[in-house]
């Protein structure tokens, strides 16, 4: 398993229903407006993400993945963060 941050900006169209759907059938949780928690199977790098995920945003758009090393920490973040970092961690 991989666990990955994910965060974006969308621009001109903010067509965010496209990507969130897929971040959803994914099982991302939502941490924070525009930041997503990622742990999936997967033997790809945070580039192997990021190239799979473009496909769900526009050219204009900006797209960052982070692959964690260890636990992520936070202070303040939306409901149900604590209990999905305890239980993908």
């Amino acid at each position: 398993m991989a666990l990955f941050a994910i965060t974006y900006d969308l621009i001109k169209r903010k067509d965010y229903q496209t990507l969130w759907d897929e971040l959803d059938d994914l099982g991302a949780h939502k941490a924070l407006n525009s930041f997503y928690l990622l742990n999936i199977k997967t033997e790809d790098d945070a580039q192997g993400m990021v190239n799979y995920l473009r496909q769900f945003i526009d050219d204009d758009d900006r797209l960052m993945v982070v692959k964690f090393t260890g636990k992520p920490r936070f202070a303040k973040a939306l409901a149900g963060t604590s209990d999905w970092i305890k239980k993908n961690t």
